[in-house]
């Protein structure tokens, strides 16, 4: 049985209440009692539970409006009503307002362990339904970026080519352009697959670090020099500032480190206004170190703070179109600092108020 599962028994007799109780967590179940409707929804509204067990008599509010009151707070809960011989027609209403099952009192224990059985069963397929259903949707948000993002270069290269044969036969000496673009597209492609397959080896498992002892500072002054034209494009100053050690090291694979400095440096750069700054600095802390890069970029709302690092997100759906990729860079970023045993996260006040992009490694 999962001792994860919460189970809250609503019932104005005490004796019931505790026996239903005992034998309750005795099957492995986590579960809490009140005396009444009352105490029950406050219960409900200040906790998660699995699985209502709820007498349909009791003093104050009776147990239909306790159901009601249940399903408007949590709509996920398995409601199941005891109810005597006398109300029935009481017991089959609560199942048409959205009760799991019913039994009726006097019960044998084993009919009531075999009811909420079911109810965690049920609960169970429902939340794996709802999995799939988020999979599902996913894979179509997923499937139209891919569309989207692999066609654009796709559409510019076979442009150019087009226009390359026309300028051959014409005679005209545009060719080192048109190349020009052909390759700066064929790049993006190729970034765009080298991101969906390094994630999908990620997720998987299959990532082999070649750990070494790196001096911190080096390592990100490599990822800023090789961002320097796209800062300057965008007129974003990066400035590494605070009193580092340039003796600093860290034990950890070169490549992927760096590549989590240029995910999230091309984040903010991304996310800050032409003009703006994106300041890199790190601290030595006594579990390893944490680095932080701040920017005075277009923020994020508190509400989506937790949403970043998951896959296919995007900070601020406007930009999709505009900008190139899956949305996997910070996902990417999560997975590599995590297979070295670190912890990333963002801060932020909200719109307009910058973010900090923060990891931390282990020495």
């Amino acid at each position: 049985m999962n001792e994860k599962t919460k189970i809250l028994v609503i019932d104005d007799e005490k004796g019931i209440r505790d026996l239903i109780c005992f034998e309750l967590k005795d099957q492995g179940y986590a579960v809490d009692t009140v005396s009444n409707g009352e105490e029950g929804i406050e219960k409900i509204r200040k906790e998660k539970f699995d699985v209502v067990v709820s007498d349909i008599k009791m003093l104050g509010m009776d147990g239909i409006a306790v159901l009601g009151e249940i399903k408007k707070i949590d709509s996920t809960v398995e409601v199941i009503m005891a109810t005597g011989y006398a109300t029935i027609e009481t017991a089959i209403e609560s199942l048409r307002k959205g009760a799991t099952d019913y039994i009726t009192k006097p019960f044998e224990m084993s009919e009531l362990l075999s009811t909420v059985e079911k109810a965690v069963e049920l609960r169970n397929l429902k939340s794996q339904l709802v999995t799939l259903k988020e999979m599902e949707k996913l894979k179509e948000e997923f499937m139209s970026m891919v569309s989207h993002d692999l066609k654009t270069p796709l559409t510019a290269i076979s442009g150019a080519v087009d226009v390359l044969f026309d300028v051959t036969n014409s005679g005209e000496t545009n060719t080192k352009k048109l190349l020009e673009i052909i390759k700066r597209q064929a790049e993006k492609m190729k970034k765009l697959i080298n991101d969906l397959l390094d994630f999908t080896r990620m997720e998987s498992g299959f990532v082999e670090l070649k750990k070494q002892s790196i001096f911190v500072v080096e390592l990100i002054n490599d990822a800023i020099k090789e961002l320097g034209p796209l800062a300057e494009k965008k007129k974003v100053e990066i400035k590494f500032q605070g009193s580092c050690n340039s003796e600093t090291s860290i034990n950890c694979d070169y490549e992927y480190i760096k590549r989590v400095f240029l995910n999230l440096l091309v984040n903010a750069i991304k996310y800050t206004p032409d003009g703006g700054m994106v300041i890199v600095y790190f601290k030595e802390e006594a579990s390893g170190i944490k680095f932080i890069i701040e920017d005075n970029g277009i923020g994020i709302a508190t509400e989506n703070l937790k949403k970043v690092f998951e896959k296919f997100y995007r900070v601020d759906q406007s930009l999709v179109k505009s900008t190139s990729g899956f949305g996997l860079g910070l996902s990417i970023c999560r997975k590599i600092v995590e297979f070295h045993g670190g912890r990333i996260w963002v801060e932020s006040e909200g719109i307009n108020k910058g973010s900090k992009l923060i990891f931390t490694l282990p020495k």
